[in-house]
């Protein structure tokens, strides 16, 4: 079962729909600088406002998660705080539109981002929080960085390994490729298309190096 915390984490998502629907309202009722300022601040402020506080009453430990609610996961809550931005990819995608923005807003999150990154309007980053990447990074359409992965242990529950993806400076991100949590792309490293950098993996080495309890998670 889950915590009375992590069920409460779980209806993040519903709250910020309503929200995001009265400040909406608001905005269409009285239309004016004051409302539209109040709408972009539940869009894109008020969740990061919440998992600043959350993370640091209970601060995020990378490694093996446990998420089968036998105690408050902090992975898992921050999991549902940004599950809004899933659903809604566009949101982001505005964001990429603008030069320099998304790196902002991944900062925001907590992320470590250098200057130059190239962002396609299309592409999945999971983890916001989660992130090294380099300067001069390009990345191409429909990439997907994920620093987390889940999985059923045998006997354990369900289990979550979370570790940071890091992307070395110039490095090239073809289109479709998948980068696994714990990843590294190397310095100038040139990835092409639909390649998968699996779980702990480096590119350009044939051999992972995870740790032996996470010997048994793999990117699906």
């Amino acid at each position: 079962m889950m915590t009375a915390t992590d069920r409460l984490f779980s209806y993040f998502p519903l709250l910020m729909t309503i929200l995001s629907l009265a400040a909406l309202g608001v905005f269409a009722q009285w239309p004016s600088g004051w409302t539209a300022l109040l709408l972009l601040f539940i869009l894109y402020l008020f969740p990061l406002i919440v998992q600043r506080v959350m993370l640091r009453w209970a601060p995020l430990t990378q490694g093996i998660a446990c998420i089968d609610g036998r105690k408050f996961c902090p992975w898992l809550a921050s999991h549902h705080i940004q599950a809004f931005y899933d659903a809604l990819p566009y949101l982001e995608s505005l964001l990429r539109v603008i030069p320099g923005f998304y790196s902002m807003w991944l900062r925001m999150w907590g992320s470590r981002v250098g200057y130059g990154v190239e962002w396609p309007v299309r592409m999945d980053v999971l983890d916001r929080n989660l992130m090294d990447i380099g300067n001069r990074v390009v990345f191409s359409r429909e990439a997907e960085l994920a620093a987390h992965v889940r999985q059923k242990m045998d006997g354990e529950g369900s289990r979550a390994l979370v570790r940071t993806v890091r992307i070395g400076s110039y490095a090239f991100i073809g289109a479709g490729v998948r980068v696994g949590p714990g990843a590294v792309v190397p310095h100038n490293a040139n990835v092409p298309a639909l390649t998968l950098v699996g779980v702990n993996e480096t590119f350009g080495e044939a051999v992972r190096h995870p740790v032996r309890e996470e010997a048994q998670f793999a990117l699906s």
